[in-house]
């Protein structure tokens, strides 16, 4: 069944954050396959819950009470969290431990995000999540041309850190030793890779290859280009979308083109937003809307 159309079946916006973190395809992959959860895994990991999820929708409590048990209330913190609530109620894996920081003399050389348990085989594993939007700029299979929205991030940036660094990090003397300390012997390592890349409009979808084929997508323009395109055509719905709906669309009231407009009026300082489109194509559109001097700033980053 097409995600949208399962996310639908649940009414709580945690539950359906959950879904959406279990059942979205994935984002980044690397070259090593064996790090990879395949798509039929996440299906199964969904399935392996779904008693506990149509349970947790009427009673959405202790998914809430597990969520907002942190200081840390950012997106990528907030995925990690879903993922943990899904380790305590499947019945394959068991989380040892998350957020393991590796120290020595108060420095920090590495941090685990999750350490887990293959129940079925007995192995250990070490698990590195993470939840990534970026924007394209041509040419598009080049992964230093895809940018964080507020550009603190990049695409190479982010991968080359998660596959040379994080996800061999057990392989390090200290971090081996601190694992063994334990009785942890890692046997292999995961990436659990999710979000979406945003395309200028009217482009081909080339893509790095570090990313994988079925993933999510989305499109990018300036302002300048939102009123220019969105001024003639009438009887398009959007949605100005929070943070905490990066991931699923909670229920708010739809807005107008023009209302959408008068929102922009008002930013003190222009940043990039993110709607939600329905009724321009065929299905709803996640676009992002930048200031008109995004993209010359990001180039300016690939200059430094």
């Amino acid at each position: 069944m097409e995600l949208q159309a399962t996310l639908q079946q649940f009414q709580s916006p945690h539950v359906r954050d959950l879904v959406w973190a279990i059942l979205s395809p994935s984002l980044m992959k690397t070259t090593d396959h064996s790090q990879h959860f395949s798509a039929e895994f996440y299906q199964q990991a969904f399935n392996d819950i779904l008693p506990h999820l149509t349970q947790l929708d009427r009673r959405p409590q202790p998914l809430q009470d597990h969520l907002e048990h942190t200081k840390n209330h950012r997106l990528g913190p907030y995925f990690e969290r879903l993922w943990l609530y899904w380790l305590r109620h499947n019945s394959r894996y068991r989380c040892l431990a998350h957020n393991v920081q590796i120290q020595e003399d108060g420095k920090t050389f590495g941090e685990f995000d999750m350490i887990v348990l293959n129940q079925q085989n007995g192995d250990i594993e070490h698990w590195e999540l993470a939840i990534k939007f970026y924007l394209g700029i041509p040419p598009l299979n080049n992964e230093t041309h895809w940018f964080g929205p507020h550009q603190k991030d990049r695409l190479d940036l982010k991968y080359h850190h998660l596959v040379e660094k994080q996800l061999k990090l057990s392989r390090q003397a200290l971090a081996k030793n601190y694992c063994q300390s334990r009785g942890w012997n890692i046997s292999r390592t995961r990436l659990v890779s999710k979000g979406r890349l945003f395309y200028p409009l009217h482009t081909e979808h080339t893509r790095p290859s570090n990313i994988e084929k079925d993933h999510l997508t989305g499109i990018w323009m300036t302002e300048q280009d939102f009123r220019h395109h969105f001024a003639r055509l009438g009887e398009i719905v959007f949605h100005w979308l929070n943070k905490d709906e990066w991931m699923v669309l909670r229920d708010r009231q739809p807005r107008t083109f023009l209302q959408i407009q008068e929102r922009f009026s008002q930013q003190r300082y222009p940043h990039p937003v993110q709607l939600l489109v329905s009724h321009w194509q065929e299905k709803p559109v996640r676009l992002f809307v930048v200031p008109e001097n995004w993209l010359d700033r990001a180039l300016a980053t690939l200059a430094e």
